[in-house]
């Protein structure tokens, strides 16, 4: 495909990408009026939503499989393709100590299996406390993914030169960190004060939004590309000069008059 053709998968993927936000943002509405009407009005336009946003994933993909090919640097795709294998393993590790603590902690989290029978809230107390001892990692195993997102999206920016893809890396990878962060708080405070699952996902709302931005700003620069990254052809050396008039330099190949002496674009002597 052309850059063209790839500036536009590109963009599209992009803007898919930023309707999977929201269909996270809608998912962690969903939990906090988990009580109410809209919570059922929250999770189905989150699963429409996340649909959308698998496409615009592969749409990704592919888009930046493209422009490794056209601006001839394989690093653009690798930098996805490693940051997918190293997310998932670091993935798993983190979902199996998840699956430890559990184990260590199933009397109380299912108390039909335990002598005593705590209530409903003590069990939502527990199970956030649970989350937020593993919450930190799981934010962290996000930032690899991103991580691996930025060098690709700094190398497609020097490549394409487009700047907004810079700006826009910064941004996605703030919205990791705000992540980061906030599981960090949410674990330390829930040593100490019985928080529930709704209060984190509230909290989680915010380095969503500040991932909207990221993919509004990329999906920006990918409609950028056209004018500034199509390769320009360098003249040839006939168009230049009539056959059989032109000397070229030995040093960089530049065409020159017959008499010239010094080479017009390296400046080295014949």
């Amino acid at each position: 495909m052309t850059i063209e053709s790839n500036r536009t998968l590109g963009g599209v993927a992009a803007i898919l990408m930023l309707i999977g936000v929201i269909s996270q943002l809608s998912t962690d509405f969903g939990y906090v009026f988990s009580h109410s009407a809209g919570a059922v009005i929250f999770s189905v336009i989150g699963g429409l939503f996340s649909v959308l946003s698998l496409v615009g994933f592969l749409l990704f993909l592919i888009a930046m499989h493209g422009f490794s090919k056209d601006y001839q640097d394989h690093r653009i795709f690798s930098y996805l393709l490693y940051g997918i294998i190293i997310t998932i393993v670091a993935f798993v590790i983190v979902f199996a100590i998840f699956v430890i603590i559990i184990l260590f902690n199933f009397a109380n989290l299912f108390p039909t299996f335990s002598s005593s029978a705590p209530s409903s809230s003590q069990i939502s107390s527990q199970m956030a406390k649970t989350f937020s001892l593993v919450l930190p990692l799981f934010s962290l195993v996000g930032i690899i993914w991103i991580a691996f997102n930025v060098k690709a999206f700094n190398l497609l920016s020097d490549k394409s030169k487009v700047p907004l893809f810079r700006t826009g890396a910064k941004v996605l990878l703030a919205s990791a960190l705000v992540n980061v962060v906030l599981a960090i708080i949410f674990a330390v405070v829930g040593l100490y004060v019985s928080l529930s699952l709704n209060a984190l996902f509230a909290l989680l709302t915010v380095g969503s939004i500040v991932q909207d931005v990221a993919w509004m700003l990329l999906a920006m620069a990918y409609f950028r590309i056209q004018a500034r990254a199509a390769p320009v052809q360098a003249a040839s050396p006939t168009n230049v000069l009539p056959a059989g008039q032109v000397k070229y330099c030995t040093y960089c190949g530049a065409p020159n008059l017959p008499d010239s002496v010094y080479c017009t674009k390296c400046g080295k002597k014949f």
